[in-house]
């Protein structure tokens, strides 16, 4: 079983028991495409006016409702009341995923929330919701609420405390009721406690994984964007959602809906304007509010894949970066009589390991962006992918309130940034230095050097850092409203080594890591001296040390590097934590004295515990992952800025940064040179960053095919590249199409794709060695142009040492099997021994692994 498999399967393991109730008649108001059209999946609609509220004036847009699977979609509106900052308890919008039927009277029991996430922190002493359960499924019975009826006049569920969950499999929770009360769960020090909502509702979800977003807070311009994600079968077994379903014409993909709940600033019983005293309690699934949800319907892809799994499959494995376009292309591709594409993520110079050493079961095809050197049998490398590696973000502006800035009023323009999301964040190579070498006070293990006492404690108040994006410097005192820690992978990747080329090729960067302090004084993690000679294909987490905290058992705990800040599985996983905004970072103890019965603890060990994901208005995450997983995900990218100096010397605002975008991917792309091996350029990021305009980690990832392989088993991978280079490279959301995140191949490179499909079906072993010097154009020069203008897909904040080895004897490639039994072998380096611990950490926290597609399901799920 692989690490996707072992994903998918801890994944299922939460689904157990499920749900059932009775819903108010009011109808909702439901979301159509923009002007009627079918050509894009975007859905605007408004809200209606019901009650005591009228949200007419609101218009909420859906960036995709068709062919999703796991992934995430942007959810914006206009015309909505800003959230007050000193009140969180109106003006806000609260957002969830059903699987049930609009129609019917339990839609609200089919909705995936009540896992009572944290509400955002107001700074500054403001009021925050209290007392209240607009977070839970609760229904406000007890302890009586005098501005309230008890129970609801409107409610149903007579004797109920909760509004029930309903699984998609029929079965259905307790709702506190005396047909169907709560049970006890067992505490430390032989008591017990009885259950809550939340507790039932964690049968089915958890605050980890959930994708439930309790306050989506507007800004002061009555606009608000959130980033939801979405979930099918895969992640969530209890909603269903792309799961085979029976329908009118056959079996098809299970719909399910998104549904937004708009909450005003009336008294929903009395109509009294609450926005100056209290909060609109209740739950969402309350009557008299659940009247105002807005319905958007969304349509999945099977998760069970288009491809048959009675058919026979052409395995092929290697870098994650080509992952998204890989699985959006295999169902094109297994369409009428083609051939079915199993496809593996493994490790960049794993690929080309594989490839050249092949075991029997071994994949025939690789990707990578690192080429083979190998020359018998001969390899054959074809374009199929240009992307690019990227700083992730999911930042609120997390604006003080102006009473509570001593001296100095916040001005309007940072105002209106109120709650919004940082699109433009802007970093030069040595503060990408300072996050990658845990020098920052809050990253390090213990102190970062005799020299060091001085580091700033986080990025936020680092003055480099503040000279490039100045808004920050209206954020909270508070130490925690800061990043916990950039996300980054476990293992040896190309993307590490072309990250760590970048900031090493920038002067103040390698002086800073070569020991130079910064102006106002901060030094490298000493740790991290002599790291960097050779350059890194990793990013390591050098600080080997631990810190020690007494626990109430008079035993010392320690907390070392890998648990603290621990690794991400992989670059998908990373970007997912990023929306989530859930770096994993453990930070503190949990120590109950002895003899101690804590009624909110249910397990007496002592451990340090995962820090909550950052709430919204106050999320802080970063993360390096590659384009289309940002893409996926809904993520803006930082921008990279070459650091500018005043004539005294002192930095100032830089007048250079660069985003992945179209322009500046294609301005990289046109600096790739010849690599040494045949049909090969690479970019060099030194070179490209010297370019006007070029993102410096921009990769182009090769197809590697191997000549020896039986005529059958290339005449398949053939037909892949052809798809690669033709159909494949039309932009576009849909199956078959080159997703977000993605440069279009330019018109040079896919004839060359062409030509090598052409050449790998049709092989004959030469008589004579095969070349490996030059490029294939004859005259030792690039041959890779660049390329017409088309978008990459990724939000851009400005618009907005070779694993191949020799050669073992080819093995012959063994005969396609079904795809329901494929299996693939692994070789693993090193690096994965010796940071298994970690990989297995980022695997099971929080069922945050299941970014990985699975193998050879013919779509993406």
């Amino acid at each position: 079983m692989n690490r996707r498999q072992i994903a998918g399967a801890l994944v299922a393991l939460i689904a157990a028991s499920l749900l059932f109730a009775v819903e108010p008649a009011a109808g909702p108001a439901a979301g159509a495409p923009e002007g009627g059209g079918t050509g894009s999946s975007s859905v605007t609609t408004h809200g209606t006016k019901q009650g005591f509220e009228d949200f007419t004036g609101l218009a909420v847009t859906v960036s995709k409702t068709r062919d999703l699977s796991n992934e995430a979609i942007v959810v914006s509106w206009t015309g909505a009341r800003p959230t007050p900052r000193r009140m969180l308890g109106v003006d806000y919008l609260q957002l969830m995923q059903c699987w049930g039927d609009p129609a019917a009277a339990n839609f609200r029991e089919t909705c995936q929330f009540g896992m009572d996430l944290d509400r955002p922190f107001l700074p500054g002493g403001a009021v925050s919701v209290d007392a209240v359960n607009s977070g839970r499924r609760a229904l406000i019975t007890t302890p009586p609420d005098p501005d309230y009826p008890v129970p609801d006049p409107q409610e149903p569920l007579e004797g109920a405390r909760m509004v029930p969950f309903l699984s998609v499999t029929g079965e259905r929770s307790k709702d506190g009721s005396p047909a169907q009360p709560y049970g006890r769960i067992e505490l430390s020090g032989g008591t017990s406690r009885e259950e809550t909502d939340v507790d039932v509702m964690g049968r089915y979800a958890a605050k980890e994984t959930t994708n439930e977003y309790p306050y989506a807070l507007t800004g002061g311009d009555g606009t608000g964007r959130v980033v939801f994600e979405v979930q099918n079968d895969q992640f969530a077994p209890h909603l269903g959602c792309g799961a085979a379903v029976a329908t009118p014409t056959g079996t098809g993909p299970r719909p399910c809906s998104l549904v937004i709940v708009p909450r005003g600033f009336h008294h929903p019983y009395t109509g009294a304007d609450v926005s100056g005293t209290s909060a609109i309690h209740g739950s969402p699934f309350a009557p008299a509010v659940w009247q105002h949800r807005i319905v958007v319907p969304l349509e999945f892809n099977p998760v069970e894949g288009s491809c048959p799994l009675d058919r026979s499959e052409r395995r092929t494995a290697g870098t994650e970066v080509i992952a998204e376009a890989i699985t959006s292309w295999q169902p094109a591709i297994c369409s009428g009589e083609g051939p079915v594409i199993g496809y593996s993520a493994i490790g960049d110079f794993e690929a080309t390991f594989q490839v050249t050493n092949p075991a029997e079961n071994a994949p025939g095809l690789v990707y990578s962006p690192e080429p083979v050197t190998a020359t018998s049998p001969a390899y054959l490398h074809a374009p199929v992918a240009v992307s690019g590696t990227v700083v992730a973000l999911n930042i609120d502006y997390n604006i003080i309130d102006p009473q509570h800035v001593s001296g100095e009023p916040t001005p309007e323009e940072i105002e209106r940034l109120r709650a919004l999301a940082v699109s433009g964040l802007k970093l030069t190579p040595r503060l990408m230095a300072k996050l990658l070498t845990q020098s920052y006070r809050r990253d390090a293990m213990g102190p970062v050097g005799q020299a060091g006492r001085a580091n700033p404690a986080s990025i936020r108040v680092d003055n480099e850092f503040l000279t490039l994006n100045p808004e920050f410097r209206y954020w909270p005192r508070e130490e925690a409203a800061t990043l916990d820690g950039l996300m980054v992978t476990v293992g040896s990747s190309t993307a590490a080594r072309d990250l760590w080329r970048w900031i090493l090729a920038d002067p103040e960067a390698k002086a800073w890591l070569d020991g130079t302090p910064d102006e106002d004084g901060m030094v490298v993690n000493e740790n991290y001296r002599g790291v960097f000679t050779p350059t890194p294909e990793t990013f390591p987490k050098a600080d080997p040390r631990c810190v020690a905290n007494l626990g109430g058992d008079g035993v010392e705990y320690q907390l070392c590097g890998l648990e603290r800040f621990p690794y991400m599985g992989t670059m998908a996983e990373a970007a997912l934590q990023t929306l989530r905004a859930n770096a994993k970072v453990k930070e503190t103890l949990l120590r109950p004295q002895p003899g101690e019965v804590a009624p909110w603890l249910d397990d007496p060990q002592y451990r340090y515990l995962e820090l909550p994901r950052k709430t919204p208005g106050a999320r802080f995450a970063m993360s390096v992952t590659d384009s289309s997983a940002a893409a996926r995900y809904g993520l803006y990218a930082a921008q990279l800025c070459k650091p500018k100096r005043d004539t005294s010397g002192a930095l100032v605002m830089p007048d250079d940064c660069r985003s992945p975008s179209t322009a500046a991917m294609s301005a990289a792309l046109a600096t790739a040179s010849a690599s040494g091996v045949e049909g090969v350029d690479v970019i060099d990021p030194a070179k490209a960053w010297a370019a006007p305009g070029a993102y410096p980690l921009t990769t182009i990832t090769y197809a590697i095919g191997d000549t020896s392989d039986p005529a059958d088993a290339r005449r398949d991978y053939a037909r892949l590249l052809r798809y690669a280079a033709g159909p494949g490279q039309a932009p576009g959301q849909a199956d078959g199409q080159l997703p977000d995140g993605y440069l279009p191949l330019p018109a040079a490179m896919r004839e060359r794709t062409l030509d090598t499909a052409d050449r790998l079906e049709r092989w004959v072993t030469p008589t004579t060695p095969t070349p490996s010097e030059g490029n294939g154009n004859g005259n030792g020069g690039p041959t890779t142009p660049a390329p017409s203008a088309t978008s990459a897909g990724v939000p851009d904040p400005g618009a907005t040492p070779s694993a191949s080895g020799p050669a073992a004897p080819p093995t012959p490639q063994p005969s396609a099997t079904p795809a329901a039994q494929s299996t693939i072998g692994s070789p693993l380096g090193i690096i994965r021994y010796i940071l298994i611990a970690a990989l297995v950490m980022g695997l099971l926290g929080g069922v945050a692994g299941p970014v990985l597609q699975a193998l050879a399901r013919g779509g993406r799920k």
